[in-house]
């Protein structure tokens, strides 16, 4: 998996040494308030940032650390994941609360888009958010992905499904 970069983040590959801080990531209720059921244990964050890891060197594609790239400061993380065969690949991303309102999700989630249609050649992406989760709606729209409408999410809860096709973004449509 290679190191990506945009104007003002580097998203380097998760690192056993990155998992102390997204543990504790994983740990803070207000980042985890709209994702999954909720705050992680340490040992359930580690287990997951390890199937990641697992992925990565299977496909190519995992997690990213993002970065600020002056200072290399940890800024969250952000995923192409694939939860099972027969589903697209799926965008993800947290952040820590430092970072939020300042246009850094919706930065990493436009590098791991263009990541993933054009070096990758994925065929199309999708992402799941919570139905009050706002402000990650608005990310995923900036960064190209349409809304889908309500379906059962990853945690079988009902979730906003985004999506977006390697052709419409090619063509560079407009998301919603």
């Amino acid at each position: 998996m290679d190191r990506l970069q945009s104007a003002s983040l580097l998203l380097d590959p998760l690192a056993p040494a990155d998992y102390g801080w997204l543990c504790a990531l994983y740990a803070d209720a207000e980042v985890m308030r709209y994702i999954g059921t909720g705050v992680r244990s340490e040992e359930h964050s580690r287990a997951n940032l390890d199937a990641l890891r697992a992925q990565a060197k299977r496909l190519g594609f995992g997690y990213w650390v993002v970065r600020a790239r002056g200072s290399g400061e940890r800024l969250g993380g952000a995923a192409l994941m694939v939860r099972s065969e027969e589903s697209p690949v799926e965008l993800g991303f947290l952040f820590a609360r430092a970072a939020w309102g300042k246009g850094v999700a919706t930065e990493a989630a436009r590098t791991l888009v263009a990541h993933a249609f054009g070096v990758l050649e994925l065929p199309e992406l999708q992402a799941f958010i919570d139905v009050n989760n706002l402000a990650s709606g608005a990310v995923l729209r900036k960064a190209g992905l349409r809304d889908a409408g309500l379906a059962t999410g990853p945690y079988l809860g009902i979730d906003r499904r985004f999506h977006l096709t390697r052709e419409e973004w090619l063509a560079g449509l407009p998301a919603d």
